[in-house]
C-alpha cells in the first residue's frame, strides 16, 4: 500500500508498505479522508514524546471497515468509522476515575493515517472506535479527534460565562469558539492573520488582531483565557488578561523542554486559576460525533483544499507554511 512515512525529523517521504493485517480483536479501516493538523507539522518539525520514529503519519481520519480481526463482533465489511487516537485499558486507577485520555495501563494509540490503509490496536477497536451515520460525510467524520480535544477542554473549566479570549487562529481556535457560541459564551479570537478574522465571525467570534502584541488594556475583561498556540510566551501572558477569578486553559502543548514562569502575586492575589488539558477520553469522542451528525458544529469551512493522498507533501508544506487552515486527503 502507499504510506508517508516520517524517517526522522524533518524528513518524510512515500513509501511502499505491506498492507496491514488485523489481528486478534483488531480492524483495518481502508482511509476515505484524512485530515492534516498542525500535530502532524509539530511532530515532523521537532517529534513527539508518545511517537517514535520511523511511523507513518497523520491521526485523523474516517475510514471504511476492510478487515476483521479474530473475536471482533458489532462490525461488518464496508461500515464508516472514524476512530479516536487512543483506546484507555479501562482498569488503571485513572480509567476507574473517569480520566482515560490520562491512561497509564497502557493505552494502545493510534497512528498513520495518511495512508491507504491503517490497523486500529485492539484498544481503540474495543474503547473509542465510532460508527458513521449515512448523512455524515468523511470529511466531517474525520473531525472527531480536533473536536473531541476542545470538548475535553471545556470540560475542564469551571462552567464558562462572559467572554472567553481564544488565543491563536487555526482550527482548534476557530472549534473553540464555535464550541463557545453553542454554549452561549461570547468568544474573542486573538490571531496574527487578520485575513482569518471573516472566519472567525462564521463561527460566532469576533476577531483581534494580535500581531503587533497583546490585547489592550481595554480588551483585558475576559472570565477565561484558552491558550490554542503551544507558546510558553503566550501561556505566562495570559493570566493578565482574565479579570480577577478569571482562569486560564493551558490546551496548546509546548514543545518537550518547554519551561514557563507566572506572577505569584497575580495568581495568588487575583485568584487566577490555571487549568491543563490533555487529549480526550472515549464518552467525549462519541460527544464530538454526535455534534457533529447533528451539525451543531460544521467544521467544513476549516478546510483549506482538498486532494489525494499523493498531494500530501504539497498540502502539508501549505500547512506549515500558514496558507490555509486544515487540507483533507480524499481517497
Amino acid at each position: 500500500m502507499r504510506a508517508f512515512v516520517q524517517t526522522g525529523i524533518g524528513r518524510f517521504e512515500e513509501q511502499d508498505l505491506p498492507t496491514p493485517v488485523a489481528g486478534p480483536g483488531e480492524i483495518v479501516l481502508r482511509m476515505r479522508a484524512a485530515l492534516t493538523c498542525g500535530t502532524d507539522v509539530k511532530i515532523l518539525n521537532r517529534g513527539h514524546s508518545k511517537v517514535k520514529l520511523p511511523v507513518t503519519m497523520g491521526h485523523e481520519m474516517c475510514g471504511e471497515v476492510a478487515q476483521l480481526g479474530e473475536g471482533v463482533s458489532g462490525w461488518r465489511i464496508g461500515d464508516r468509522a472514524v476512530p479516536g487516537v487512543s483506546g484507555p485499558c479501562g482498569r488503571c486507577a485513572d480509567c476507574a476515575a473517569g480520566r482515560g485520555n490520562l491512561c497509564n495501563g497502557p493505552a494502545d494509540w493510534m497512528w498513520g493515517t495518511f495512508a491507504e490503509f491503517v490497523r486500529l490496536p485492539a484498544g481503540v477497536v474495543r474503547a473509542n472506535l465510532h460508527r458513521v451515520s449515512e448523512d455524515l460525510p468523511d470529511e466531517v467524520a474525520a473531525f472527531l479527534d480536533p473536536l473531541a480535544s476542545v470538548i475535553h477542554g471545556w470540560s475542564r473549566l469551571r462552567e464558562p460565562t462572559g467572554t472567553m479570549l481564544v488565543y491563536g487562529a487555526g482550527a482548534l481556535a476557530f472549534l473553540w469558539a464555535a464550541l463557545a457560541h453553542r454554549h452561549g459564551v461570547e468568544a474573542v479570537v486573538a490571531g496574527r492573520r487578520p485575513e482569518r478574522a471573516a472566519m472567525a465571525e462564521g463561527f460566532g467570534a469576533r476577531f483581534v488582531d494580535v500581531a503587533s502584541g497583546f490585547p489592550e488594556a481595554a480588551e483585558r475583561d475576559f472570565e477565561s483565557a484558552v491558550d490554542c498556540t503551544g507558546d510558553p510566551r503566550v501561556w505566562e501572558a495570559l493570566p493578565a488578561l482574565v479579570r480577577p477569578g478569571g482562569q486560564v486553559l493551558l490546551f496548546g502543548g509546548c514543545a518537550p523542554g518547554a519551561s514557563v514562569s507566572f506572577d505569584a502575586a497575580r495568581l495568588h492575589y487575583s485568584e487566577i486559576a490555571l487549568v491543563g488539558s490533555f487529549h480526550y477520553t472515549p464518552a467525549e469522542a462519541g460527544e464530538a460525533l454526535q455534534a457533529l451528525s447533528a451539525g451543531e458544529i460544521d467544521p467544513r469551512r476549516l478546510i483549506s483544499a482538498r486532494g489525494g493522498l499523493a498531494d500530501l507533501p504539497r498540502l502539508l508544506a501549505a500547512q506549515q507554511r500558514g496558507d490555509g487552515v486544515r487540507y483533507a486527503l480524499l481517497a
